[in-house]
């Protein structure tokens, strides 16, 4: 049983603690995203690099990674030693931590044309 002079200290606990919890929940939701979001764009980056490999267009390479990631990638693709390169840079702004940029990069191999 609670004496009168403990009376209200489970409220004041709770007060205390609940920013702390606030900001956890805040911060595992941010590493989701990020998450989520560096997979994304590491799919849009193989999948264009595969395009390129191909020997399709830039324009559908660039294509295919915004349709894979969505509009608000920014797309490079580039040749070199016989391989395809593609960066797909994204951000992803964050609670508390202001936006995180994230970058993603693939290579293929070149197709031989006959």
């Amino acid at each position: 049983m609670a004496t009168k002079s403990q009376s209200g200290s489970a409220t004041a606990e709770v007060a205390v603690l609940l920013p702390a919890v606030a900001i956890l929940v805040a911060l595992v939701v941010g590493v989701g995203a990020v998450g989520g979001e560096q997979v994304r764009i590491q799919q849009a980056a193989s999948a264009a690099a595969r395009e390129l490999a191909r020997g399709t267009d830039e324009a559908q390479v660039i294509g295919t990674a915004h349709r894979i990631a969505g509009p608000h990638i920014s797309v490079s693709s580039s040749y070199g030693a016989g391989y395809g390169h593609v960066v797909v840079l994204s951000g992803v702004e964050l609670p508390l931590l202001g936006e995180i940029q994230l970058r993603a990069e693939a290579n293929a191999r070149l197709e031989q044309q006959p």
